[in-house]
């Protein structure tokens, strides 16, 4: 591993899981019926992308303002490929993803040093439901995962080896994956936690933590200044810290966790829309002002509620916790089928990547930091928030095929010792 493009792999093996990878991605983009555009966010990136072309490059929404890397990349294969680009870009998702694979298995085979853990880990992810349901879909969700896993794996060989360039290139490849989804904004503070207890408070360890700090800020400093122009808010990513907390934190938003209406019903629609009174209640007052306004209004407005209602809050806290770590779609607000189909493939490797992570924690803590950090990262986003099993699909639910898979290892070994 000296060498950061080194594979502990035979090449055939790393060929065969790609292969593996990709062909189930694309195949499930050809039969599950699942369109490119099928997402509930695909259509607000069809129309950024046609208005950064027309040389509108101003990404506010009502709410927030959106992460820049998807619709911008959406926006070139238009330009790039015509009529032509749905096919350019499902390739070029499809590709990427498999790629994201490879860099998973290796991801794993960094924390337990086991080949046939990381492979089981590649094989189990080329085939894993909830990822290929992403992989062709044209939102943000499918690149994000990819570079993300990128990232983690470059971090990972970091805390192994702890040389810069590793540090650098996570801290470039973990500003791209940032660019397209923010929610691992919160993961980072923990990665900065997971080096200070690696390596110890020094000032080698100030000085790498500030530089991985300082790549993060100058490639997001463009899009935040463009924005503390434009829309007087200086934006990292994206915004909406306060329309996103306001959405998770009032009357309507209880009612549609805790006891949401008929899901044929006109009144259900509203609520599954996000058209909550609140927000038709505050329309006058942020009314043509600034985004950076609108935000301080819709956080101050969540803020109240919650002092207002400690009790529903706290109920609030505890919903969102219990969503977070339980696995499969939300019961309430999906297809009997479908909540019941997700639950099942994801319970088994939920109890025992659970399991796994407890067994080597208790066992080696620190060779398995990054875990804890994307675990207690994602978990502040839905405490913050609101719990969004979409979020939990693409950042931490990847890792947990990897103790999934050394758990089936370690139960394979017992059985065997066993029997033998």
């Amino acid at each position: 591993m000296n060498n950061i493009f080194s594979i502990p792999f035979k090449y055939t093996e790393v060929i065969f899981i790609f292969c593996l990878a990709f062909m189930f991605r694309y195949l499930f983009s050809i039969f599950s019926g699942i369109d490119n555009f099928d997402g509930p966010d695909n259509y607000r990136y069809l129309v950024q992308s046609d208005a950064i072309l027309k040389g509108n490059f101003n990404l506010e929404e009502k709410l927030f303002i959106t992460a820049p890397l998807f619709p911008y990349l959406l926006a070139f294969f238009k330009w790039a490929f015509a009529s032509n680009y749905i096919i350019a870009l499902e390739a070029f998702q499809i590709f990427l993803s498999s790629i994201s694979v490879i860099f998973l298995m290796l991801t794993s085979n960094l924390i337990f040093n086991n080949k046939r853990v990381a492979l089981l880990t590649g094989l189990v992810f080329s085939m894993h439901p909830i990822t290929l349901y992403y992989a062709h879909q044209f939102s943000q969700e499918s690149i994000f995962e990819s570079l993300f896993i990128i990232s983690i794996y470059f971090f990972s060989l970091f805390l192994s080896t702890r040389r810069y360039i590793d540090l650098i290139i996570f801290s470039i490849i973990y500003s791209l994956a940032l660019l397209t989804k923010s929610i691992i904004l919160l993961i980072f503070p923990f990665l900065i936690l997971a080096m200070l207890f690696k390596f110890r408070l020094s000032a080698k360890t100030i000085l790498q933590v500030c530089s991985s700090v300082l790549i993060i800020f100058v490639l997001t400093l463009p899009y935040g200044v463009y924005n503390k122009i434009v829309n007087n808010s200086y934006v990292i990513a994206s915004s909406g810290q306060g329309g996103h907390f306001l959405t998770g934190h009032n009357d309507d938003f209880y009612t549609y966790v805790t006891n949401p209406p008929a899901k044929d019903s006109a009144e259900y629609q509203r609520l599954a829309n996000l058209e909550y009174k609140i927000f038709d209640e505050l329309d006058e007052k942020v009314k043509d002002r600034d985004h950076k306004y609108q935000q301080d209004t819709y956080l101050n407005a969540g803020i109240k509620w919650s002092l207002e209602n400690p009790s529903k809050a706290l109920e609030l806290t505890w919903i969102n916790f219990r969503n977070f770590v339980t696995p499969g779609f939300n019961f309430f607000h999906h297809p009997f089928h479908l909540w019941l189909l997700t639950f099942l493939i994801s319970l088994p490797i939920f109890i025992m990547a659970y399991l796994e992570i407890v067994r080597m924690l208790l066992a080696k803590p620190y060779d398995h930091l990054v875990i804890v950090s994307i675990f207690f990262g994602m978990l502040s986003v839905a405490l913050i928030f609101y719990a969004q099993n979409r979020y939990r699909a693409v950042t931490i639910e990847p890792y947990y095929l990897i103790y999934f898979s050394s758990f089936l290892v370690f139960l394979y070994d017992r059985f065997k010792k066993k029997v033998l």
